[in-house]
């Protein structure tokens, strides 16, 4: 499971709600993120796929736009 929360000085808050009972021992593995580097690097991601199906000229290959609908 993978969840995504805050550190409030020794207080970690949680996004949303986790299915473990109260009093349940978890481990938790700290991955730091940078907020900016995040936001900067999915941006990048859309403008590099925008750019290959460009170039590409999917359609003229046989391959239709519903096959990129969900990404």
């Amino acid at each position: 499971m993978k969840i995504k929360g805050i550190k409030r000085k020794n207080t970690i808050e949680i996004f949303e709600e986790l299915n473990v009972p109260d009093g349940q021992e978890i481990v938790i593995e700290i991955l730091y993120e940078d907020s900016t580097t995040s936001v900067s690097a999915e941006s990048q991601f859309w403008k590099s796929l925008e750019k290959f199906r460009q170039k590409q000229e999917l359609e003229s290959a046989g391959i239709e736009p519903e096959v990129f609908a969900d990404v």
